[in-house]
């Protein structure tokens, strides 16, 4: 049995195209079967009838006597002919083959003396007819007798005699597909809880599947996909690992290396080329940001973070916190750092919401020039708590909103000097937090991005 590759069928559906079809192989032949059990049926019991008539002929005969002719009385002609649907024709002859009486074109077929006649199934006058010759001695004189009837009441018996027996394996075969269907169905209800346990899972979640319940035959597949799972999850682990330990190894050697470069200036080495040590110092700085936001970067992911435990954190206070760590940046670049804060709580993990908070602000201070405006605010709307951070700046036009995401990524063109990863680390943060992140035009022209999150009850506590 073929199947499209691009749209192979399922198990639920292989199964039951393999039992419909042998059931519908057996109906097909039953059917045949019955049929002709039908036509079996139905001409025993009117050969038997048409032989009746036979003898009936044969009883008047002996009656009435023989001559040269036979004459039927009209009663005893219409009994013979009388059928509601059939048309019956006979024919009696002598031995020298002459009509004594009937149908003088209704052809003789063949029988004998002493053995049972037999039937003949024949056309006359354009109808299919069912014949019997009877050759009986009377009064020592050979006599012919041929009796027909046209097929219309066998073949309307054979029908009912069908549907009647037709019905009955068509409800059977109808019950046994729906039990069938409904067992299928059952007993693949296992397969499709594991499909649901897969599907429900986030790209990053490598967890061991549940085989303790599964179906015997499926359990080394799964087994197998379990191996599968436990080396992608140690794989990243390592991953992770090497990450962290290597960002924060590097985070050593650079801050003594900024305080090396701090302390030369402070003893004036650097007074006669001042802007090579702002360059110096600039670069330092960005190595040391980069580095941090690695190490913060390995710790969000989700093979890190899967043993992090929810609990209450409370928006508003979160972000007031998390924003007064750059008040000093902001006064340095003379921008008005504020704050809209309406009380608002959620279940999370508060450390990394502090940090995409603060990624957020790092932001707005990198992209926004010198005197403009950047609002923190917290709070509910429609039931969603959520964490925004507006402001007046350059924005991120719509055909940029998608690709900010990706690591490393900078928007052609800027003057910033971010490394591409704070917006990454939102993300992995909100996908943990199942937190739908939102950017739209401030009213100031610039960009607001709202962190929203799933709706809670908490809030009203």
């Amino acid at each position: 049995m073929k199947s499209d590759p691009t749209h192979p069928l399922g198990l639920r559906q292989r199964l039951l195209l393999w039992i419909l079809l042998p059931l519908i192989a057996v109906f097909v032949v039953s059917i045949l079967f019955d049929y002709r059990l039908a036509q079996e049926t139905a001409n025993t019991a009117y050969d038997y009838s048409l032989n009746n008539a036979a003898l009936d002929i044969v009883a008047y005969i002996h009656t009435v006597g023989l001559n040269s002719e036979l004459h039927l009385s009209p009663e005893v002609e219409a009994m013979l002919r009388s059928n509601a649907m059939n048309k019956t024709f006979f024919a009696v002859r002598n031995a020298d083959q002459n009509l004594l009486t009937g149908d003088a074109d209704l052809p003789i077929y063949p029988g004998s003396l002493h053995e049972r006649p037999p039937f003949v199934d024949d056309v006359y006058q354009g109808e299919k007819i069912r014949a019997t010759t009877h050759r009986v001695v009377i009064d020592g004189n050979e006599i012919t007798i041929t009796v027909a009837e046209t097929m219309r009441e066998r073949d309307h018996a054979s029908h009912r005699i069908l549907l009647a027996i037709t019905l009955p394996n068509l409800l059977v075969i109808a019950a046994t597909l729906l039990v069938i269907y409904f067992g299928v169905r059952r007993g693949l209800a296992p397969l499709v809880h594991i499909e649901n346990q897969i599907a429900s899972r986030s790209p990053h979640d490598l967890r061991a599947l549940d085989i303790e319940h599964a179906p015997r035959e499926i359990r080394p597949m799964l087994a197998r996909l379990n191996e599968l799972f436990e080396s992608l999850r140690l794989a990243a682990a390592a991953q992770q690992r090497f990450l962290a330990d290597a960002a924060h190894q590097l985070r050593t050697p650079l801050a003594g290396l900024q305080t090396q470069i701090e302390l030369v200036a402070i003893e004036g080495k650097y007074l006669r080329n001042e802007e090579r040590l702002a360059r110096i110092e600039e670069s330092v700085e960005r190595i040391a940001h980069l580095v941090t936001q690695l190490l913060i970067y390995a710790q969000t992911e989700p093979a890190a973070s899967a043993n992090q435990i929810f609990q209450p954190v409370a928006l508003h206070e979160l972000a007031e916190s998390s924003a007064s760590t750059f008040i000093d940046r902001a006064l340095l670049k003379n921008i008005d750092l504020g704050f809209e804060i309406k009380p608002a709580i959620t279940e999370g993990i508060a450390w990394m919401l502090r940090e995409a908070l603060g990624n957020l602000i790092d932001n707005a201070l990198r992209y926004c020039p010198t005197g403009s405006t950047i609002t923190v605010c917290s709070g509910i709307c429609s039931g969603h708590p959520y964490l925004a951070v507006e402001d007046n700046g350059p924005g991120i036009s719509t055909e940029e909103r998608d690709k900010v995401f990706e690591r490393f990524y900078r928007i052609p063109g800027s003057a910033s000097d971010g490394c591409g990863l704070g917006l990454s680390i939102v993300q992995e943060i909100a996908q943990l937090h199942a937190v739908i992140i939102h950017f739209s035009e401030s009213t100031g022209g610039g960009l607001t991005a709202t962190l929203i999150f799933p709706a809670s009850t908490m809030q009203n506590e």
